[in-house]
């Protein structure tokens, strides 16, 4: 994480606690007993969260280590990142 200054981790972690409270707000619907249509829009708005979250870093994981390791030679980075990018494709 050398690459990212204050204001991106701040912003992640942000992003990352308010999926968090989104989690913790669904464990208590289905303590209720609410339902499940309500419970699956929530799971859905978390799912879109992770999905925006996810992209953001993988962004920025092209833009700076990758780009970085190509600069030095290193190809095999590219390998690295087409296993990661399948995972999200």
């Amino acid at each position: 994480m050398k690459h990212r200054d204050i204001e991106d981790i701040k912003q992640i972690s942000n992003r990352l606690a308010t999926i968090e409270g989104h989690i913790r707000g669904v464990k208590q619907m289905v303590a209720e007993g609410k339902n499940c249509e309500e419970i699956l829009l929530q799971l859905y708005a978390i799912n879109c969260s992770l999905k925006k979250l996810s992209k953001h870093i993988l962004n920025e994981h092209l833009n700076s280590c990758v780009k970085e390791s190509i600069e030095r030679g290193d190809t095999e980075v590219l390998e690295k990142f087409s296993d990661i990018l399948e995972k999200y494709i």
